[in-house]
């Protein structure tokens, strides 16, 4: 793609939460523009309706940071919760109190046509405007790779610690969904686990639950809190956090055996603990010698990961 072609070409990338969406502009070279994140609410519990026209209201209020005698937006990328079938663009969440009114719904065919029937997007748009969806964890994987820590590994596991286990795989720039090697979709959530599953034991309501099972209840519901303890001495929490770090190695082993990366980088709200579990991951790893890093910024990291995926889209059309 030419230079000239990029100049003022412009993506939008929404991460969206069931609680908010936060959002950047970036420029034709997946860079974020100074100034433009902002957070909305999600509104993931009101009508179908509602929702498509806020999803509209964002875009455009996003637009709006972009100065006006060159808004040229090449595409709207979306880290989406799942689960959902990204390369169609179709909800499919159901039964979890968020985003239940866009069970089935097309959302890349309803954007794009509300977007293309409204009047405020006609001078806007560029001819080959595209919109996008994937998941966050493959969004954050892509975007580490290109500007985070991910650029020296051929090989890493990329993992989100928050509401639950996000995972993606990468080798040689490329997300790796199936295979022997690798969990389908790239996902380990939902292999088994200890009682249950994955994202029970390394998520959220996992820390919280080791901390319950310790004796400590947090009473706001942040890991943060539980951070602050183990930090000020607090050996339950400082044991609660590295029991933590021992399940994410014990989960993360199999695919060190059969996927064999040289990284491994984490990212999430969880991650900005990492100093308190770092240990507990290194020694239940099979394998020593792995790096483990921390996302300077899950956020940039994920917008960065939704330019490079309208970008593609581009490449492919």
């Amino acid at each position: 793609m030419d230079e000239i072609f990029k100049q003022n070409k412009y993506m939008i990338a929404l991460d969206v939460g069931g609680s908010y969406i936060k959002t950047s502009v970036l420029n034709g070279h997946s860079e974020l523009v100074p100034d433009t994140l902002s957070i909305f609410p999600s509104k993931a519990k009101a009508s179908k309706e509602v929702i498509m026209n806020h999803l509209v209201t964002v875009i455009k209020e996003q637009l709006k940071k972009v100065p006006s005698d060159d808004q040229n937006l090449l595409g709207v990328g979306f880290a989406f919760p799942g689960p959902f079938d990204y390369e169609n663009g179709i909800s499919y969440i159901k039964g979890v109190d968020k985003f239940d009114a866009l069970y089935g719904v097309n959302l890349q065919e309803a954007l794009m046509g509300q977007i293309k029937s409204d009047p405020f997007f006609s001078s806007r748009i560029a001819d080959e405007f595209v919109i996008a969806f994937e998941n966050d964890a493959n969004l954050f994987a892509l975007g580490e790779q290109m500007s985070g820590h991910g650029q020296g590994f051929t090989k890493a596991i990329y993992l989100t610690l928050g509401t639950g286990a996000g995972s993606a795989f990468m080798d040689q720039g490329q997300l790796v969904k199936s295979g022997k090697d690798v969990p389908e979709n790239g996902w380990i959530y939902k292999d088994p686990f200890g009682a249950s599953i994955v994202d029970d034991y390394i998520s959220k309501r996992g820390i919280l639950k080791l901390a319950k099972d310790h004796g400590i209840e947090i009473e706001d519901g942040e890991v943060k809190t539980l951070a602050e303890m183990a930090n000020n001495n607090n050996q339950a929490a400082q044991k609660v956090f590295h029991i933590f770090g021992e399940n994410i190695g014990k989960a993360l082993n199999p695919y060190i055996q059969s996927f064999a990366p040289q990284a491994i980088i984490l990212g999430g709200q969880i991650s900005k603990s990492i100093d308190l579990f770092i240990d507990g991951i290194q020694q239940t790893l099979n394998r020593r010698e792995i790096v483990i890093k921390c996302s300077n910024d899950t956020s940039a990291s994920t917008f960065i990961g939704i330019g490079a995926l309208i970008n593609n889209q581009h490449v492919h059309h």
